[in-house]
């Protein structure tokens, strides 16, 4: 997809908030790093960002981000014309394993109770953001692999250790690099178990003309009226998998059960042979749909390895100098539908968190404190979703009539406003963590009526087959 916003340039930067002369330092160049790093330059604060990648080589396939995230753009000019030049507005249609359409076109929008809901290439949105952060000064730091995080709390300064032993600090640290993080070491104090769900999801993107290029493929998806994009969610029989056709790339995936070849990183990558094992034992899987995946060029399946991890309430170190974000601190299965777009508002409320720490003269680690108090409930909520959700999709039941695994999302989901939040919250969050009240903290972000349990997943299946109240009750429209 080509472009026609021009490059970022001075005059269309936002408005900078005084120098804090502060320094933030992101370990990791995801989407969740990198909006932390523009959000901070925004705020006034000196932004350096760590990459272990050699250079800039974002992978994956699509991802989808709620309009709790992007409200921010309306401080990025720029940033806000190019995210709708770039975002894919497709169609969806519901189907059956065979391939049958049981409802739709759809429109994406209908999906969530109010406001858009934005389809990206994750490469595309990728170097969206890393454009602007160019145009505000910043680059990354290709190349720094970070193994370790410390805290000198004496010096008030957090750090991270490069691979080969070079110690690197900042006034806060950010830990935005993944669920393979180091900084457990540092936060937690043992890593956050994990464990396999059973399952993998077969994942490729590439150019559409690769698709086009055979005549059942093209036949089955055109373009919608308009040249909309189409996408379409199949549910049968322990079958989950997805087809999207763009202007200029196709993306499909297949979630699976995981024999042991799956893995959890996107380096990994499989033979379309591999695929075609499994749509082998599926009853009736169509012909098409095969000659697509046998289509798919050489090194661009990745088999990813799905993974239960319990929610963890701390993202903050003892000192408070270094914060996980993002998947460091909650990862979301894909059935979610939220792990980008939570990384994004972790960012936004960080950013103002630090920012209202500075301007109100609060300590930078009450701050950290201060996000992890606003954000866990809100996150685990949406986790303890995508476990419910990935249960309902997965679903043996092909009665037309079934909606299980028709996803939408609420208001209480993509009406909420990170930074709005975190502002009117603050003198009271200041004064309830001063004063070590934040067993009775109450949040707004969560569904109305929920009151808040711990939970693990085993127990979350547990409680729900028994009829339980858990987590997930409460006013989720």
């Amino acid at each position: 997809m080509t472009g026609t916003t021009p490059t970022p340039t001075p005059s269309t930067l936002p408005t900078r908030s005084p120098p804090t002369n502060t320094t933030i330092l992101i370990s990791g160049a995801g989407i969740g790093g990198l909006f932390t790093a523009l959000e901070c330059w925004r705020l006034g604060f000196t932004v350096r960002i760590l990459e272990r990648a050699a250079f800039s080589s974002a992978q994956g396939d699509s991802v989808t981000i709620g309009p709790s995230a992007l409200s921010s753009l309306r401080n990025w000019p720029w940033l806000h014309g190019r995210n709708l030049e770039i975002t894919e507005t497709p169609l969806l249609y519901y189907c059956n394993h065979r391939g049958e359409r049981l409802s739709g076109p759809i429109d994406m929008d209908a999906v969530v109770a109010s406001g858009r809901v934005y389809m990206h290439a994750r490469p595309r949105l990728h170097e969206m953001l890393l454009t602007q952060l160019r145009a505000c000064g910043v680059e990354v730091e290709y190349g720094r692999k970070v193994v370790g995080y410390y805290e000198d709390e004496g010096r008030g300064k957090g750090g991270v250790v490069v691979q080969g032993g070079e110690r690197v600090e900042g006034d806060v640290v950010v830990a935005a690099d993944g669920v393979h993080t180091r900084s457990w070491e540092l936060v937690q104090g043992e890593e956050v178990g994990a464990r396999s769900s059973g399952h993998g999801i077969l994942r490729a993107a590439f150019g559409v003309d690769v698709a086009m290029a055979d005549e059942a493929v093209r036949e089955r998806w055109p373009l919608e009226e308009g040249g909309r994009a189409v996408v379409e969610l199949w549910v049968g029989p322990d079958v989950y998998c997805t087809f999207l056709r763009s202007k200029d790339r196709f993306t499909w995936t297949l979630t699976h059960p995981d024999h042991g070849t799956a893995e959890e990183s996107w380096s990994h990558k499989v033979d379309v042979e591999e695929a075609l094992k499994f749509t082998a034992k599926i009853p009736d899987f169509p012909d098409y749909a095969n000659r697509l995946i046998k289509l798919t060029p050489p090194d661009k399946l990745i088999d990813w390895k799905l993974m239960w991890r319990d929610p963890n309430s701390q993202w903050t170190s003892p000192g408070g100098r270094v914060i996980q974000l993002g998947d460091a601190a909650h990862s979301f299965l894909p059935s979610s539908g939220n792990g980008g777009t939570q990384a994004i508002e972790d960012a936004i409320s960080l950013a103002t968190c630090l920012s209202l720490a500075h301007t109100t003269h609060q300590p930078l680690p009450l701050a950290l404190r201060i996000h992890n108090l606003l954000r866990f409930e809100r996150v685990s909520c949406l986790q303890a979703f995508g476990v419910l959700n990935r249960d309902a999709r997965n679903t043996k039941n092909n009665d037309p009539k079934d909606k299980k695994h028709e996803v939408r999302l609420g208001k209480w989901i993509v009406e909420h406003d990170p930074e709005v939040y975190a502002r009117e919250r603050w003198d009271e969050a200041v004064r309830c963590v001063g004063e070590g009240r934040e067993k009775e903290w109450r949040n707004g972000n969560v569904p109305k009526g929920m009151v808040y349990v711990p939970w693990t997943i085993d127990g979350l299946m547990e409680a729900r087959g028994r009829g339980e109240r858990t987590v997930l009750d409460g006013d989720w429209s």
